[in-house]
């Protein structure tokens, strides 16, 4: 017999998502790696992605509240955003090369998009900061998009 999910099971899944993620960052890959149900999932890099931003949003809020709006130097904040995508890069799901050349693309877009747009309403570092976020963001959509895994044709 077949078990139903129930809709507590999303949210844990989600969350065992945001354990796998912060748990690479805080232990390394040899801890990531050890894991044997680490697998690639284009689902995972999206929310991948989400935490990361969260956490790029949360060191650069601080650091503003320290030290006031950087002129250089901030965009370390940003390498949380490199993760998700390099992860899934390194995993080569079927259709990788084509997935980041146009999640590239599109997030470049996205990101010079939402830059210039909030730029007339933000300071210069939230502007750029958005649109450097909204740009991962889309990058990883696109690239998760595309590498979704197909149902295998009937013969």
């Amino acid at each position: 017999m077949a078990e139903e999910k129930r809709p507590e099971d999303g949210k844990s899944e989600i969350g065992a998502m945001i354990g796998e993620l912060l748990s690479f960052w805080a232990f390394g890959p040899d801890a990531y790696a050890s894991e044997h149900n680490l697998r690639y999932s284009p689902a995972k890099l999206v929310v991948w992605t989400l935490v990361a931003i969260a956490v790029s949003t949360i060191v650069s809020a601080a650091r503003l509240s320290l030290v006031g709006e950087p002129r250089a130097g901030w965009a370390i904040a940003l390498f949380p955003l490199l993760v998700p995508l390099t992860g899934a890069v390194a995993h080569k799901p079927p259709n990788y090369v084509p997935a980041l050349v146009w999640g590239l693309k599109a997030g470049m877009v996205t990101a010079l998009l939402i830059g210039i747009d909030m730029g007339t309403t933000l300071s210069s570092f939230w502007a750029g900061f958005a649109g450097l976020c909204s740009g991962f963001l889309v990058c990883s959509v696109v690239f998760a998009a595309i590498t979704w895994p197909r149902p295998e044709p009937p013969g």
